[in-house]
């Protein structure tokens, strides 16, 4: 194509769902330029400009200056995009689940229990070479795209062979040298796993605890409070070679190996509220404090042999996985003004391993045909053993901190949960570079079959029975002691949460096929149409553990689509265009939110509960930029997007279960979104600012760049409430089935509303220096995110949404490379939150504005060395 970059094949296959999965030797903390590309016709500078979407790409220079160890937060200094829970990513004010992750062009599965979405906080930067997020839809995609593609993209084949080892610490104001809460557990948790103490023990026939069997673990039953809580650390290895056979294929080896055990305290308030006559009034006053011990453990093989330079094929292996345990103490005045304690223990591993293979060939004897294919399996699990509350109360007799048994809503509790989510996915993708009537164009056709599973399970125990006198003061590990179940004074049950099952399973099977063009129709407009077919059944079952025959099966959500798209490029100057781009997508409802079970958000402790009767909902995308390109990697943007959506997903508080109330999903009638992007990037030599500050002409400066890079959004959203929608019955029986209930829109939640984790302002400013000759960057980074709906309103109890200020974090991240006796090394300096920022959650009403949830973040200084041999 005489206007269409000629590349390496990897590249050239941009706009495909697969890429070339690892990266060349990783660089300096100062990227030096890159090989240059071949361009025939205009100048191109950067991927973001050469793909035919709307995209931004972030590699590993822009990780380094960001300083991001992981890629959820390195996301966060792109337009448009901001973080919940610091680990999804929202896209132009639409949540996880309107945004679709792969690897390598493979799906990803999660193991979270509410989203089908992988959490991003799980993947360190350094497996990665760049991320690419497309924001506009194109055919050889999954239509599952509202908000955005985020693919996240391996390191590949090295041209050399190295050895690469780094270490990393760092220490927190909050947490480090200060008080902290810690219980005992296994002597394996330092490594991420438990030994098996945490097994759940065996059951009898009726589904509860066995006599005789030792249920209660002494070692998560007290929380101690521990003063001096240690610093963070991390470690690194990562290698490569590579063979080259002198009459026979290129074999490349790529592994990397990280560990990193880090901890967080968290202390403020967590409240809730209600309405007094018309006032939004505090219900209780209670303080929290939790410590959380985080510890990562992830590698990276992967073996990649060229043929020649026309045909390749590449393996992955990817695991990552993330355990914590956590101490958490909740203490004030409950809703009846009793004085009251809650201790938390807990312990989470989460993880997620792939295999990948890949594929790429190029045919010069038919056309110039390109050829990609991918297959893979993944696994994700996350298995949480020994959830333990415990409640105590103090009575006005002045005995002190006295447990309060069996009082209603005082939950008592041990629970156990397992989740095991696996993917599998097959694709191909074709590229065939055609010339008509002087018009040059690359045909593109592909198929894909995705096959997701997931399996859940959740065991609930609860006591019962009434403590003498002489056990109420006890210590809590002989009130809870084997002696005293084993005796009769307490029973342990088994059962689902208030009338909900505990065992449910999910699936999703997806056919898709597409064809595409990418048209130069002349040497100023550029366009990319395409149509995709997608034939997907999603299923879902349920089941209660202590019942016989429970098994219930809902009616399959089955569904085809042809899922249009286009993108044109006009170029009205040599470094200037428009792009104008229109697409249909779909959204999918998420495993948990088709299941009818109680779930628990340990870090809220927000109740969910799901919406069998959930449908598919679509989204017709519109989008507009105008591209202003004056150098490498330097840039003005302004674009403006709208989406219309029918049926979106969106959650609502469920007054079902009793006493207390959970949130649950559904799909509202209809839905807006809308707003303005800008986006600006550019570089000084610093003699040419000498013109305007003499001193900065020096020779000193040859070498040296200021640098300035900032990005804005706008957005807005409004949520119909015009409609009935159907809700699950406040109990399930699967035994029985499940009939839904329906209800106006109206009365569960306000017409007009934003969406949930919409912020209507996303700011990140970025300036510093640069210096490729001395090998050093320094950069201040600001962000900052508006306040967002963190939990919708509840209509029935006129309590109003909660809403999150999130802290605005200001930043300074340094490196430098330099060489000690031939040795190359790279020091990374960064401290973040500067200003000490907090974060906030309130609801208002009227004038009436209160806190329901804050904590101090504390600021956080650390560092990386690391040596390339």
């Amino acid at each position: 194509m005489s206007n269409i970059l000629k590349i390496n094949l990897g590249t050239l296959l941009l706009t495909t769902a697969l890429t070339t999965p690892f990266l060349a030797v990783a660089q300096e903390a100062v990227v030096p330029a890159q090989d240059e590309i071949i361009v025939t016709g205009q100048f191109i500078p950067d991927e973001k400009r050469a793909t035919s979407e709307i995209s931004s790409v972030l590699n590993e220079e822009v990780f380094a200056t960001t300083g991001a160890s992981d890629i959820a937060a390195a996301l966060t200094r792109v337009t448009g995009l901001s973080l919940s829970q610091g680990k999804f990513v929202i896209v132009r004010g639409l949540n996880e689940r309107y945004s679709y992750a792969t690897l390598n062009g493979s799906p990803l599965p999660s193991p979270e229990p509410l989203r089908r979405v992988a959490p991003l906080d799980l993947f360190p930067t350094s497996l990665l070479s760049e991320v690419v997020v497309q924001k506009t839809y194109s055919p050889e995609y999954s239509g599952e795209f509202g908000g955005g593609l985020i693919d996240m993209r391996t390191r590949k084949m090295p041209n050399d062979s190295f050895l690469e080892l780094s270490i990393s610490g760092s220490v927190n104001s909050v947490t480090t040298a200060q008080d902290g809460l810690v219980y005992g557990g296994s002597d394996s948790d330092w490594f991420g796993f438990d030994d098996g103490l945490r097994d759940l023990p065996p059951l009898g026939a009726d589904g509860n605890i066995a006599q005789g069997s030792n249920f209660e673990n002494f070692n998560t039953l007290i929380i101690d409070r521990q003063d001096n809580m240690p610093g963070n650390i991390g470690a690194r290895i990562t290698g490569g070679h590579r063979i080259d056979l002198d009459s026979g294929p290129s074999i490349g080896i790529l592994a990397t190996l990280g560990y990193d055990n880090g901890w967080t305290t968290r202390e403020g308030i967590s409240n809730s509220t209600g309405i007094d006559a018309g006032v939004l009034v505090y219900q209780d006053n209670l303080r929290k404090m939790s410590t959380e011990n985080k510890i990562s453990l992830n590698g990276m093989l992967g073996i990649g042999v060229e043929f020649n330079e026309a045909h390749t094929i590449q393996f992955t292996g990817l695991a990552t996985r993330q355990s914590s345990a956590e101490a958490r103490t909740v203490i004030g005045v409950d809703t009846e003004e009793r004085i009251i304690r809650q201790d938390y223990t807990e312990w989470f591993e989460r993880e997620v391993y792939m295999g990948q293979l890949l594929g790429t060939h190029y045919f010069s004897g038919l056309n110039d045909l390109q050829l990609t294919w991918r297959a893979s399996y993944a696994q994700a699990g996350r298995d949480a053993p020994y959830q333990r509350r415990v409640n105590y109360e103090d009575y006005e007799d002045g005995l002190g901190y006295r447990f309060q048994f069996n009082r209603p809503g005082s939950n008592n509790s041990i629970s156990f949960a397992e989740l095991d989510d696996e993917t599998m996915d097959f694709g191909a993708d074709f590229v065939l570079p055609i010339t008509f009537a002087n018009v040059s164009a690359d045909l593109k056709f592909g198929g894909a079959y995705l096959d997701k599973k997931r399996d859940s399970e959740q065991a609930d125990f609860r006591y019962f029975g009434t403590l003498p006198a002489e056990l109420r003061q006890s210590r809590i590990d002989l009130i809870f002691s084997d002696p005293v179940v084993n005796a009769g004074i307490l029973e342990i049950r088994r059962g689902g949460t208030t009338g909900f099952p505990d065992v449910s399973s999910a699936g999703l099977e997806v056919i898709g096929a597409y064809i595409g063009a990418d048209i130069e129709v002349n040497k100023k407009i550029r366009l990319a149409i395409g149509l995709r077919y997608e034939d997907s059944e999603q299923t879902t079952s349920i089941a209660q553990s202590t019942v016989a025959n429970s098994l219930y099966n809902f009616e399959a959500l089955s569904e085809n689509f042809l899922l249009p798209a286009a993108t044109l490029t006009y170029t009205f100057a040599d470094n200037l265009q428009l792009r104008l781009a229109a697409s249909k997508t779909i959204n999918r409802p998420q495993f948990r939110e088709l299941t009818p079970s109680i779930f628990v958000n340990t870090e809220t402790d927000d109740s969910f509960v799901g919406n069998p009767f959930l449908k598919n909902s679509e989204s017709t995308n519109l989008d507009a930029r105008v591209e202003w390109y004056f150098g490498a990697k330097q840039f003005i943007t302004l674009g403006g997007f709208y989406k219309d959506m029918t049926n979106p997903i969106e959650e609502f508080v469920f007054n079902g279960l009793g006493d207390s109330n959970a949130t649950s999903f559904i799909n509202a009638p209809s839905a807006e979104l809308y707003g303005v992007e800008v986006e600006f990037e550019r570089k000084w030599p610093m003699q040419d600012i000498g013109a305007y500050i003499p001193m900065l002409s020096s020779d000193v400066f040859a070498s040296t760049n200021f640098v300035i890079r900032s990005n804005y959004t706008y957005s807005t959203s409004s949520v119909s409430a015009d409609g009935e929608v159907p809700i699950t019955p406040p109990s399930v029986n699967p035994a029985n089935g499940v009939t839904p209930i329906l209800l106006s829109a109206a009365g569960l939640y306000s017409d007009g509303r934003a969406l949930q984790g919409q912020s209507d302002h996303l700011v990140n400013f970025q300036i510093g220096v640069e210096d490729i000759e001395r090998n050093y960057e320094a950069t201040f980074l600001v962000n900052y995110s508006s306040e967002r709906i963190r939990a919708v309103e509840d209509r029935a109890n006129g309590l109003p949404s909660i809403l999150e200020k999130l802290p605005v974090l200001f930043d300074f991240v340094f490196n430098k490379g330099f060489v000690i006796n031939g040795g190359e090394y790279t020091f990374g300096f960064k401290i973040q939150n500067i200003l000490d920022e907090g974060y906030e959650a309130s609801q208002s009403l009227d004038d009436v504005t209160l806190v329901v949830d804050s904590y101090d973040i504390g600021r956080t200084v650390s560092f990386k060395l690391k040596r390339k041999f």
